[in-house]
């Protein structure tokens, strides 16, 4: 409401001063009271008349999708307040100088005086409002989008939080079955394997809240990690870090390298028969990790929570994709290494 009283005031001054320069025109500004205290009179009815298009305007963006339909909305709202402004003007001047001197209506159209005044209201008039309505057009349009943009944050940061909390317990769970293995085979790897773990837990703990984490942590952590791997599959499996030290303060998503190795062994054979090796090398601010293709025959239920909570994960934070691609005999990985700076991207 103190926007249009604002507005109000703002083109009744403007009115006034066009009534005082047509009067100065056709005469000289009259000093006689009547006089003055009609041009006053006269700014405030038309000033208030133009304004009250606001209550139009607003009716208009309240009823109309800014967002979605921008330029359809504007283009509404220039047509209806030019009408509004050009009707009211012409019927508020053709009342006005019937009132005050006795000039038939039809007048407004006939005399030059009463057009060009007319005319001259309606330019101003409207040119004024829509630098008023440009301005709440524009306000209203960045109001929308900031909206949408928190929405989209907010959705962001759900979806993250929630593909973050589905790895603990997933990791847990399968650790756990490692172990129990492990109980029935040889019982003091179990519990060499059950301290190990211990220690990799804390890692988790320590970086479960966190959307990225140094290479450098990350590497240390999959050390660790392979070294249980190394227990359960009999030394049977190697993995290979090529020079990582270059690129030790970029960042990746937490648990991203275990994910990968992971899905290894979810989907192959590792056997004294046919050990595995997994390369994990670096080019171009990406971690390349590889690995030869042994399907197992029988499918490991898989649920969807290994490349795909990478991918989602990077999407949510980056630009940058991850790329999986596959041959004849190598399975590869490609994740992004983001620079200190992109942390929040």
């Amino acid at each position: 409401m103190n926007k249009h009283l604002k507005n109000i005031a703002l083109i009744f001054i403007i009115s006034v001063f066009i009534t005082f320069v047509f009067d100065f025109f056709y005469g000289g500004i009259s000093s006689n009271f009547t006089s003055l205290a009609l041009n006053i009179l006269y700014g405030l009815i038309i000033g208030t008349s133009i304004a009250m298009s606001g209550f139009l305007a607003q009716y208009i963006i309240g009823k109309n999708d800014i967002q979605k339909q921008p330029i359809k909305t504007y283009t509404l709202l220039i047509i209806s307040v030019f009408l509004y402004i050009t009707i009211d003007v012409f019927v508020v001047n053709a009342l006005w100088y019937h009132l005050t001197q006795a000039y038939p209506l039809t007048a407004i159209f006939t005399n030059s005086g009463a057009l060009i005044s007319s005319l001259l209201t309606i330019f101003i008039g409207i040119i004024i409002f829509f630098i008023l309505l440009s301005k709440k057009f524009i306000t209203k349009f960045i109001e929308a989008e900031k909206e949408i943009q928190k929405a989209k944050d907010e959705s962001a940061k759900f979806q993250y939080e929630t593909l973050k909390n589905q790895i603990n317990p997933h990791f847990l769970f399968n650790s756990l079955n490692v172990l129990s293995s492990l109980m029935y085979k040889d019982v003091e790897k179990a519990d060499e394997f059950t301290i190990k773990l211990s220690n990799i837990y804390r890692y988790i703990l320590d970086y479960q809240d966190e959307d990225l984490v140094k290479l450098e942590s990350e590497i240390e952590f999959i050390e660790k990690y392979t070294y249980l791997l190394s227990i359960r599959f009999d030394q049977n499996f190697e993995l290979k870090i090529d020079n990582w030290e270059k690129y030790k303060e970029r960042y990746v998503v937490p648990m991203a390298l275990q994910l990968v190795i992971e899905n290894v062994f979810k989907h192959n054979v590792v056997s004294k028969e046919q050990p595995m090796q997994v390369k994990v090398s670096f080019k171009e601010e990406q971690i390349i990790i590889s690995n030869l293709i042994q399907l197992k025959k029988n499918k490991a239920i898989s649920h969807g929570l290994g490349l795909k909570n990478i991918e989602k994960r990077y999407e949510l934070l980056s630009e940058r994709k991850c790329n999986f691609t596959k041959t004849d005999s190598e399975f590869t990985v490609q994740i992004p290494l983001l620079q200190v700076q992109s942390k929040n991207n």
